[in-house]
């Protein structure tokens, strides 16, 4: 332990500034520090030349090669892959003695370099469960949860939903494993009033309907389904715009899909009606500028921050009912549920929406209060705190 509270070695291999989990995980920092810890991160050796990225508080930070499992490998692939994990777990156990930490916390399922540094190391860890697995190789999903049950003192997943589809066949045995929804966004960013009016002159949409979409470029997101979608809510609301915020990602997988976004916009005479426009820092502010705001993936997001932001901001929230989001919205009361990948039943439920300011408004209103009401950041860390407590055997 440290003079300054018990230390906590948060580690992630996923370091992207887009990825959602890695955003909450710094929020996590800030906010358990501010309860006495003291935080340290274990990042990717690769984003060192980077750090610290614009806006993020600063934290103690060690950076190591940080390999995680990957999907759909071979099993000699999954095999290289554990002993370079083996490696990584071994130089993480010296930096958690060097720094006394009392504490891990590992922030991916896959990272299972994290659980075995703890065991060498003797350090109480704490799992953060955040992803699906439903669309895993069948040996990779029965495993891998099993295996993070036999590392973890405590596993925190991120919704029931998340919960239930890992760990739902029995795979944690006896281990604890506790539902701590992450909070919602900083209120003083987030918020009802914020103006968006100079995104709304930026993006040339004066008072036409403005339809947003906020989410990184990846095929689990369904910004497909937003634009097969489009041509529909277009027959009864001729001038609307379409929004899609987000940044690619690097890999073949990822820019065939950007293709086949743009190839969605070119067959459907969407080139005036749709704007990507790329990864953006004042998210806050281009979602305050939408009328309607979607969130619209085909297979289970595990709890969706997007939703958390637009329902903070008062916006009228249209969803996918999976994952995560059903935990969120109560249905036609702080926003709109929508069955998964079926873009008629989304264009319908946009249009209506922009046919009826005053329920746009009722929506808006009930969503800012069930966040602030059911999930504040205050809770969160109040939860948190609980299961490091349960951890260090306090």
């Amino acid at each position: 332990m440290s003079a300054e509270g018990p230390t906590v070695v948060y580690t992630s291999s996923d370091a992207s500034p887009q990825s959602g989990a890695f955003r909450w995980m710094l929020e996590m920092c800030a906010g358990m520090e501010a309860r006495g810890y003291r935080p340290v991160l274990v990042l990717p050796e690769e984003v060192a030349p980077a750090w610290p990225f614009p806006g993020v508080p600063r934290v103690r930070a060690h950076f190591l090669p940080l390999p995680r499992i990957r999907r759909g490998r071979s099993v000699p692939g999954y095999l290289r892959d554990l002993v370079q994990m083996g490696a990584s777990a071994v130089r993480l156990a010296r930096v958690l003695r060097r720094e006394g930490a009392a504490l891990v916390h590992v922030n991916e399922i896959l990272d299972l370099y994290g659980g075995v540094a703890a065991r060498l190391a003797r350090v109480p860890c704490v799992w953060h469960v955040r992803a699906d697995t439903s669309s895993w190789p069948g040996a990779l999903r029965r495993a891998i949860p099993r295996i993070v049950a036999a590392l973890a003192d405590e596993i925190v997943c991120v919704s029931a939903s998340v919960r239930d589809e890992v760990f739902g066949r029995g795979a944690a045995g006896r281990r604890p494993v506790s539902v701590v929804h992450d909070g919602g966004p900083d209120p003083a960013e987030f918020h009802p009033g914020l103006d968006g009016s100079a995104v709304r002159e930026e993006l040339g949409v004066g008072g036409s309907p403005l339809v947003v979409l906020v989410s990184k470029l990846v095929a689990l997101k369904g910004h497909d389904v937003l634009l097969r979608a489009a041509p529909r809510i277009l027959g009864s609301f001729p001038g609307a715009r379409f929004a899609i915020v987000g940044g690619e990602l690097d890999g073949p997988h990822h820019r065939r899909y950007v293709e086949r976004l743009r190839d969605l916009v070119r067959e459907g005479g969407l080139e005036r009606a749709v704007t990507f426009t790329g990864y953006r820092a004042d998210v806050a502010r281009v979602m305050a500028a939408a009328d309607v705001l979607v969130h619209c993936p085909s297979h289970p997001d595990p709890f969706p921050g997007v939703v958390l932001q637009g329902m903070a901001l008062g916006k009228a929230v249209v969803a996918s009912a999976i994952g995560g989001a059903v935990e969120q919205i109560e249905p036609d009361v702080s926003g709109v549920l929508v069955p998964p990948g079926d873009p008629v039943a989304l264009a319908d439920a946009i249009v209506r929406l922009l046919a009826d300011p005053g329920r746009r408004a009722s929506l808006g209103r009930a969503a800012a209060a069930r966040v602030a009401a059911c999930f504040s950041r205050e809770a969160f860390f109040d939860r948190l705190s609980e299961v490091y407590r349960r951890a260090v055997g306090g």
